[in-house]
């Protein structure tokens, strides 16, 4: 058991990192902007969060840094990978700003 405390424990350190490092504010039409600092090497803008125009601006990601981003076709989600910790991943909703543990989690919005 040691072993899955300790996996489930890595998986759930890139999830952190983007929960402590996301900022959100709504502008006067209502309308919802989030940025997301993500340790040293990942910065990421989404504009007018849940409508059909919805930016995704990628400030910094580097791979050879502490994190990493790509927008994942599969989920429709960003994904937050952590350079030291392969397992270690976290998923952002461009549909609603939120951060999730899975994929599956962010594609449904659960």
């Amino acid at each position: 058991m040691l072993f899955s405390s300790q996996t489930a424990f890595a998986s759930d350190g890139t999830y952190n990192a983007v929960v402590k490092g996301k900022n959100c504010h709504e502008d006067r039409n209502q309308i919802l902007s989030c940025s997301y600092k993500v340790g040293k090497t990942l910065r990421i803008n989404i504009e007018g969060i849940g409508s059909p125009n919805t930016d995704i601006v990628f400030l910094k990601s580097d791979n050879k840094g502490d994190y990493y981003g790509q927008y994942g076709t599969q989920y429709e989600c960003i994904v937050v990978h952590s350079v030291k910790d392969k397992a270690s991943v976290g998923f952002i909703s461009p549909r609603n700003g939120k951060v999730y543990k899975s994929g599956q989690e962010c594609e449904y919005g659960m």
